[in-house]
């Protein structure tokens, strides 16, 4: 899927520029590519940055972590945007600069007759045992234990997941299993401590989209997108039991509460744990949206045009990175990547 936005490059750049930039012509366009998490928010930056002076042309193409990652290192693209991060020992050879630009909940949604959003609550060792097939009706103790007074039906549980290993939703399907290996003692034993490069049981679906279309038909089905994915299909959204017995619903607080419940100060990569996190109200799957460019702006054809696009998603794109499923990152950190990109243009 490619997330596409032209217009004409007439104007200067404004307020986000520390300093004056030249007219942008030809050599302005920006490529990237990475994982498809962001598209909803990228659609929303591009629909803003149409209407804004920069004059910017982005091409994005969502085609997976792995071949975004390919692609930024091989210098193919201008930039990529990974739910799975590069590690130092692979951004340094190549001087590249790695950021979060976004936070996205992963959720559950289902298709259960009479069940709407955030009325079912399902713990981590009921989702484990539904993807590992120890659990296969709603009405399994285990389900209606943690659910008192809901009526459940005596319905087959058909899961579904995301295609694997190297698909454009592997970091949501990362995401989900590493909250598993870290929730279920269970599922570590059945599987061990990495992630599993198949699940025991359910259909595999190639897209978000093929598992909205198949959740909406199949009665039974459960399945996890990113929330906004889920927003926009309007498919009943499953709350999380926490160890305390509360349900904690999954929406834009419980998603601020994740990334506020990292502790910033001591990722000096940036790379913070956003699985299972402690802290009342925190949603338990959260996945990091990573921007990742050269270091060397100022030596870049594109160098001022990447420095203004992502000064722009940062600053005048953070209200869309929330009305579309997203938590922009904390403004210390927002501030940091900020000026890191005035000091590679410098």
């Amino acid at each position: 899927m490619i997330i596409r936005r032209r217009s004409l490059m007439t104007g200067a750049a404004g307020a986000l520029m520390t300093a004056p930039m030249t007219t942008m012509a030809a050599g302005s366009d920006l490529l990237g590519a990475g994982g498809s998490t962001i598209r909803p928010i990228m659609a929303g930056w591009l629909e803003l940055l149409a209407k804004s002076s920069l004059g910017l042309n982005v091409d994005y193409q969502a085609i997976g972590s792995p071949t975004g990652t390919t692609r930024i290192l091989a210098g193919i693209t201008d930039f990529a945007i990974l739910e799975i991060p590069l590690s130092d020992e692979q951004l340094a050879p190549a001087n590249l600069y790695q950021f979060p630009l976004a936070f996205t909940a992963i959720v559950f949604v289902v298709n259960i007759p009479g069940i709407a959003t955030n009325q079912l609550a399902l713990t981590g060792q009921a989702l484990g045992g539904i993807y590992s097939g120890a659990i296969k009706k709603w009405n399994d103790p285990r389900i209606v234990a943690a659910n008192p007074g809901l009526a459940l039906p005596d319905l087959d549980i058909h899961p579904i997941f995301h295609a694997e290993p190297g698909g454009a939703m592997l970091g949501d399907t990362i995401g989900v299993t590493s909250y598993l290996l870290s929730a279920n003692a269970d599922w570590r034993a059945k599987f061990g401590s990495t992630i599993p490069r198949r699940w025991s049981v359910g259909s595999m679906s190639q897209t978000g989209e093929t598992v909205s279309a198949t959740i909406k038909v199949l009665e039974g089905s459960i399945g996890y997108l990113p929330l906004g994915a889920a927003l926009s299909a309007k498919l009943p959204i499953v709350a999380k039991r926490d160890d305390k017995g509360q349900a904690v619903n999954a929406g834009a607080d419980s998603l601020k509460a994740a990334v506020a419940a990292v502790d910033w100060a001591k990722t000096p990569n940036l790379v913070g744990k956003l699985v299972d996190l402690p802290g009342d109200g925190v949603w338990p799957v959260v996945i990091a949206s990573y921007g990742v460019i050269p270091r060397d702006l100022k030596g870049k054809a594109n160098g001022t045009a990447l420095r203004a696009f992502f000064k722009f998603a940062l600053t005048e794109g953070i209200e869309t990175s929330r009305k579309r499923g997203g938590e922009p990152p904390p403004a210390a950190i927002q501030a940091r990547v900020l000026a890191q990109l005035d000091n590679f243009s410098a």
